[in-house]
């Protein structure tokens, strides 16, 4: 396997090569590694396969439509190192964590086919687990029109979740297990679901919800 940055693995998950290789650009001189998602169904599993690959502690996924630079991977670190669980300095277009929020909480849900909701089953789950958020939409972005199929996806949100804005969300069915193999916690302290932060301007009313 190829060596990656000392800190941080950085991952594009991705079909489509030009727009990759662009976002792949910009970010030196941190190396991030194309991970060819050709034929994937779920957005999940493309996650969870690279965190699996992964040799550091922090994972980054950078979506092939962001544009960030360096001080942007050097945030999410510092943020993270402060406490916080997972941050996304595009939403989940530009997102980090550490291997402990996964051993913690689980890993992404592949169960959501098509893509979509995935994002939303996990914050929800970061949440569930009292966990510190920093959700922002700080770096430049393609506006392109997505390759995957919410609505295959949500009747599975449903299923699993009940929903019910703007109050409160309560689960229904229990954590897929996994054979990817991370290693044991490493005892991370994370800051506390009250210290989130979020600068958001689409309409994410199922963030502040709270998770019975």
């Amino acid at each position: 396997m190829e060596s990656f940055n000392k800190e941080c693995d950085i991952w594009i998950p991705s079909c489509r090569p030009q727009l990759a290789e662009e976002s792949k650009k910009l970010l030196s001189p941190y190396y991030a590694k194309i991970y060819n998602g050709t034929g994937y169904n779920s957005f999940s599993k493309l996650m969870n396969e690279c965190i699996a690959k992964s040799e550091n502690e922090i994972v980054i996924i950078s979506n092939d439509k962001a544009r960030a630079k360096p001080q942007h991977v050097n945030k999410i670190i510092d943020l993270l190192n402060q406490g916080f669980g997972f941050v996304g300095l595009y939403r989940f277009g530009f997102f980090g964590f550490k291997k402990d929020l996964i051993r913690k909480i689980g890993f992404f849900n592949e169960r959501f086919i098509g893509g979509g909701y995935e994002d939303n089953d996990f914050v929800t789950r970061v949440k569930e687990a009292d966990i510190a958020h920093y959700l922002s939409e700080e770096i430049p972005y393609v506006q392109l029109r997505t390759l995957w199929h919410y609505e295959m996806a949500l009747p599975h949100f449903l299923n699993k979740w009940d929903y019910r804005p703007p109050v409160t969300i309560r689960r229904k069915l229990p954590e897929e297990k996994y054979s990817y193999e991370i290693g044991e916690y490493k005892g991370t302290s994370f800051l506390k679901f009250s210290d989130s932060v979020f600068m958001l301007y689409a309409n994410k009313d199922w963030i502040p919800m709270k998770v019975l």
